[in-house]
């Protein structure tokens, strides 16, 4: 799933690093007013901000890296 914040698509379904380097999650919750709930899963963890507030005191989002898998070296080889 992804949600639209300040004109930037964020993927809900992996994990967002802020500016700040705290790591949050989509709960897969939404506030009353329809917003992601999202949970910081560093240890410095608060609990759980709508989306907006996140990147309000944290900073811009980005997804975190993943490493590439064999799975994908594989298709881009087959693609070639």
């Amino acid at each position: 799933m992804t949600s639209l914040l300040d004109g930037t698509v964020i993927d809900l379904d992996r994990v967002q690093v802020a500016l700040d380097g705290s790591h949050w999650l989509w709960t897969c919750e939404h506030t009353e007013s329809g917003e992601p709930l999202m949970l910081r899963l560093d240890r410095d963890g608060t609990g759980a901000l709508p989306l907006a507030d996140v990147y309000r005191i944290h900073g811009l989002l980005a997804p975190q890296a993943q490493p590439t898998t064999a799975a994908m070296y594989r298709q881009v080889l087959e693609a070639a």
